[in-house]
């Protein structure tokens, strides 16, 4: 049998989705399971490939995961705006406080040091912590970030060093390096 030329393009697009999707579905969970509960990461992953499928011709091989990365970064704020609804009015009707201990990174991370990392991590925007994680956890470089966040290099280097500094001043208070000593105090009289 001939493949027709519109059957011949569905092929080529088939084959392509089938590649990427199994190079890349194991990083894309991954990604997703250390920001959302185990259970979304999951279909989040999955709403990731199905937009992949619908936009495939529009999609850069050369940096496959910061594409993916991207659409999986929106993915994840859209049910983050819906939990922070949902907690909202939960506290709004029963008076309490949000409760965020089932986090993924609260379950993984038991010991103070990484609780401090967390919580210090947690008190910065949204925007921050993103660009921290792409940095340490996903160990994207700033190219790679720049184009996961949709910005240039520069401005993705610009807001990683801010995020670096707002992430120190958030761990200042619980730093052993916080006292100064007779001899820092010397140093920093002569700068």
């Amino acid at each position: 049998m001939v493949e027709t030329g519109k059957d011949a393009i569905v092929s080529a697009a088939d084959e392509r989705f089938n590649r990427i999707y199994e190079t890349q579905y194991l990083a894309v969970l991954a990604y997703c399971a250390r920001r959302v509960k185990h259970s979304e990461a999951e279909d989040v992953a999955n709403e990731v490939f199905v937009t992949l499928w619908r936009r495939i011709d529009s999609f850069d091989e050369m940096l496959p995961l910061p594409w993916l990365y991207r659409v999986a970064y929106g993915a994840i704020r859209n049910r983050w705006r819906t939990v922070s609804r949902t907690d909202r009015l939960r506290a709004r009707l029963s008076g309490l406080a949000p409760d965020f201990a089932d986090s993924p990174d609260d379950v993984v991370m038991r010991r103070e040091q990484d609780r401090l990392v967390l919580a210090a991590l947690f008190s910065l925007r949204p925007a921050d912590r993103e660009v921290l994680r792409l940095l340490m956890w996903e160990e994207l470089a700033v190219p790679e970030i720049a184009a996961t966040i949709g910005c240039s290099v520069a401005a993705a280097a610009q807001r990683l060093h801010r995020a670096k500094q707002r992430l120190a001043r958030a761990l200042a208070p619980h730093s052993p390096t916080t006292s100064t000593s007779p001899q820092s105090a010397e140093q920093g009289g002569t700068r």
